[in-house]
């Protein structure tokens, strides 16, 4: 088995004897989803942040 990684924060594990695709892993954000666009009080570095982290 190797491992390969990407900068999209995905791993894959591959079986070298077939050349198949194992697993594929990917990165847990944890503010994925939730809705900033209403809230007061953040500053735009906050925002940044906030959706570096997966806020929309």
């Amino acid at each position: 088995m190797i491992a390969s990684g990407s900068r999209d924060g995905t791993v894959k594990l591959w079986d070298v004897n077939t050349g198949n695709c194992l697993r594929n892993l990917q990165d847990v954000y944890p503010y994925e989803g939730m809705n900033i666009a209403g809230a007061k009080g953040l500053t735009n570095a906050d925002k940044a942040t906030l959706k570096a982290l997966g806020a929309v």
